[in-house]
C-alpha cells in the first residue's frame, strides 16, 4: 500500500476569526488533518472570550479553549482600524478558507464583506460565515448562542420528562452540530473549487444545524401533521420496548430492544425467562402497547444487577446495552483508550479525533497558542518589516498577551 507523510489538508491555509465553540471546532478539525490554521483574534477583547472560561491549562489558555484551538497559530488584529484591514487583506491573499462568526453586517461595516469586497478581490476564497440565525431571513441580524439554537430549533421542546419543563441539552449540541456542518460545507466547497476554480460563500446557522439533527421527528410531523407533533418522552424510545434507562445496584444501564430474540436474551440474562413467553410481550408491537406493565416488571430485576458487567454480557449476546458512564469514566474506558480518544501531546492530555483515517490520521502538531503568540512570524511572512510591526503594536492594531 502506498503511504504518505502528508496529511489530507496539508497546504491548505485557513483564517479562523471565530470565537466560542462552533467556529473554533470547525477550525480545529481542519487543523487536525493538516490545514495551516491562523486564529485571528481581536485585541479589543483580549482574544477569544473562552480563553478565560473554566479551568486554566496555562495563562490565557483555558482547557476548553485549548481543545478547540489546538493546531492553530494566533495573530491579534484589530480589523476595525484601517491598518488592521490592510493586514487582513494581505493575509487573505494567500488564504483558501475564511471562517468567521462576526455579527451580521460587521464585515460590511468595515468594507470587507463577501459580496462587497472579498468575492471580487479573492475569487477562489471560500468564506464560511457562522451565526445564530444565518445571513438571510428576518432574524439574520439577531444574536444567537447554543441555547438559542436549541430553543428556536425545536430541540429543547423534545428534551426532558413528559410531565416536566423543556430541558436544554447539557452539552452545546447546536454549536457542535454547526461546527461539524461548517466543516462539511467547507470541504464540499473546496471540492467544487477543484472543478470551477472559484470560491463561494458558505452560510451556517445554529438554528438550521439544530433542526437538521431531528430528521425523524420532522419527517413524522410532515407525514402525519398535527396528529404527529413530537413531544417529550424522557429516556424512553416510544417506537420500541423495552428502550429506557434502568437503575442498577451501582448506577444506570440503557437498554434498547428492537427484535424478539434480543428480548428473549435480555430476559434470560435477568433470570426471568417467563417474561419472554408472556403473551403481552411476545412481539415488538405488543411490548410497546404494554410498555408500562413491562417496565414495572423489569425495574426490580435490573436493581439486582451491576451496570457494566450486565451490559457486557448483553452486548456479547448481541443485545444493545450500555452503562450510563460519567465523562471521566467514558474517556478512560478501555474502548475509548483502544480507539485513541484520549491522547497526549507534550505532557498535556487531550481528546482524540473520532475520524480514523488509515494512512493519514489526525495529529496534534502543536498545542493551543497564547494570545498573539505568532504575530511576528505571520506578519513577517507577509513582508512586513520589524519597523512596520512595531508601528502596528504602538497603535494597538496588534497586541500580544502574556
Amino acid at each position: 500500500m502506498t503511504t504518505t507523510t502528508k496529511q489530507p489538508l496539508s497546504g491548505l491555509r485557513v483564517i479562523d476569526m471565530t470565537t466560542n465553540l462552533a467556529g473554533p471546532f470547525c477550525g480545529q478539525m481542519l487543523g487536525d488533518f493538516g490545514a495551516d490554521v491562523i486564529k485571528l483574534e481581536s485585541p479589543l477583547s483580549n482574544g477569544d472570550m473562552t480563553r478565560g472560561i473554566g479551568p486554566m491549562q496555562q495563562p490565557s489558555v483555558s482547557w476548553h479553549f485549548a481543545h478547540v484551538n489546538r493546531n492553530k497559530r494566533s495573530v491579534s488584529l484589530d480589523i476595525a482600524q484601517p491598518e488592521g484591514r490592510e493586514v487582513f487583506l494581505k493575509l487573505l491573499a494567500d488564504t483558501d478558507v475564511l471562517i468567521e462568526n462576526t455579527k451580521t453586517g460587521s464585515l460590511e461595516k468595515w468594507g470587507v464583506g463577501y459580496e462587497q469586497c472579498l468575492k471580487e478581490k479573492f475569487p477562489s476564497l471560500i468564506h464560511c460565515a457562522i451565526s445564530g440565525f444565518g445571513r438571510t431571513g428576518p432574524y439574520a441580524k439577531f444574536p444567537g448562542y447554543d441555547a438559542i439554537g436549541q430553543a428556536y430549533g425545536g430541540l429543547m421542546s423534545l428534551n426532558g420528562d413528559p410531565d416536566g419543563d423543556p430541558v436544554r441539552c447539557a452539552y452545546y449540541i447546536a454549536d457542535a452540530s454547526t461546527g461539524l456542518h461548517a466543516t462539511i460545507g467547507v470541504l464540499m466547497a473546496l471540492q467544487e473549487r477543484n472543478h470551477s476554480g472559484l470560491g463561494q460563500f458558505v452560510d451556517l446557522s445554529l438554528v438550521d444545524c439544530t433542526q437538521v439533527l431531528q430528521q425523524q421527528y420532522v419527517s413524522h410531523w410532515l407525514g402525519g401533521g398535527d396528529a404527529c407533533i413530537p413531544t417529550r418522552v424522557g429516556n424512553r424510545y416510544p417506537a420500541v420496548a423495552p428502550a429506557d434507562v434502568f437503575a442498577t445496584q451501582d448506577g444506570y444501564i440503557n437498554i434498547t430492544i428492537l427484535k424478539d430474540h434480543q428480548f428473549v436474551k435480555l430476559c434470560s440474562a435477568l433470570e426471568c425467562p417467563e417474561l419472554a413467553e408472556d403473551s403481552r410481550y411476545t412481539t415488538p408491537q405488543s411490548r410497546v402497547e404494554n410498555y408500562q406493565a413491562l417496565t414495572e416488571q423489569l425495574r426490580p430485576m435490573f436493581q439486582q444487577q451491576q451496570a457494566e458487567p450486565l451490559a457486557e454480557r448483553l452486548l456479547s449476546q448481541g443485545v444493545p446495552a450500555a452503562p450510563v458512564l460519567t465523562v471521566p469514566e467514558a474517556m478512560q474506558h478501555k474502548q475509548a483508550i483502544a480507539r485513541g480518544m484520549l491522547i497526549e501531546k507534550d505532557g498535556i492530555k487531550a481528546q482524540g479525533s473520532p475520524i480514523k483515517l488509515s494512512r493519514t490520521p489526525a495529529t496534534i502538531s502543536r498545542l493551543a497558542p497564547r494570545f498573539g503568540e505568532d504575530n511576528r512570524a505571520v506578519l513577517s511572512s507577509l513582508g512586513l518589516t520589524e519597523k512596520e510591526i512595531e508601528a502596528l503594536e504602538k497603535n494597538r492594531v496588534i497586541t500580544e498577551g502574556n
